[in-house]
């Protein structure tokens, strides 16, 4: 499974993008990585994608989840996005600033 964030928006408009694959993650990290993919519900959140919020100056997500030849996109705004997902956008961010 590879999992694509693009993080844009915020204050200062910034945008960063990061990927985890599972087939390259130590097998603790895969299975956490394969849990909050999971969790978040990302079929759903696919179909009612693009989920978005009011307000300036928010986080955008935009993840890409590619797995045995499905793919699923999904966007949402921070302000709207499940705790599910936030916890997902969270494991990236912080896999991204550990290597």
């Amino acid at each position: 499974m590879r999992v694509e964030l693009t993080r844009s928006g915020g204050l200062a408009a910034l945008q960063q993008t990061i990927a985890a694959d599972t087939e390259e993650l130590p097998e603790q990290e895969a299975r956490q990585l394969e849990n909050l993919v999971e969790q978040a519900d990302i079929e759903t959140l696919a179909q009612r994608s693009p989920l978005r919020g009011r307000g300036a100056d928010r986080f955008q997500y935009d993840l890409v989840v590619s797995h045995g030849g499905a793919r699923r996109e999904v966007t949402a705004s921070e302000d709207v996005a499940s705790s599910e997902l936030r916890a997902l956008v969270d494991w990236l961010l912080h896999h991204a600033a550990g290597r």
